[in-house]
């Protein structure tokens, strides 16, 4: 199987299982407050997911091209740009807790 049809069964599956995650909790009524749970337990997830997987990824991939030597002019501004942005990302994620606990 050559990679673009490998990565067209991944994406695939992954849509069809992210739209059957979706729709569970339309199709099961829960408490206001089981609702709640499910929606900050899929926000820390989502939020886990971008802090231990995809900025580290993005971070290594930058830092590789400066070990190989293959730095252009951008890429130590690319770096930082993603250190500062997964930073304000965390920032507003805390923020945006803090308010909808405020509002609950």
């Amino acid at each position: 199987m050559d990679d673009f049809s490998s990565i067209s069964l991944l994406s695939l599956a992954m849509l069809v299982g992210c739209y059957v995650a979706g729709t569970i909790p339309l199709a099961v009524n829960f408490s206001e407050e089981k609702l709640k749970l499910i929606t900050v337990l899929g926000a820390g997830l989502l939020c886990g997911t971008a802090l231990a997987v995809i900025i580290p990824e993005g971070v290594h991939a930058l830092y590789e091209e400066i070990l190989e030597g293959r730095v252009s002019r951008y890429v130590l501004k690319e770096l930082l740009y993603v250190m500062f942005g997964s930073y304000y990302v965390c920032l507003c994620s805390n923020w945006l807790c803090q308010l909808l606990m405020t509002l609950n």
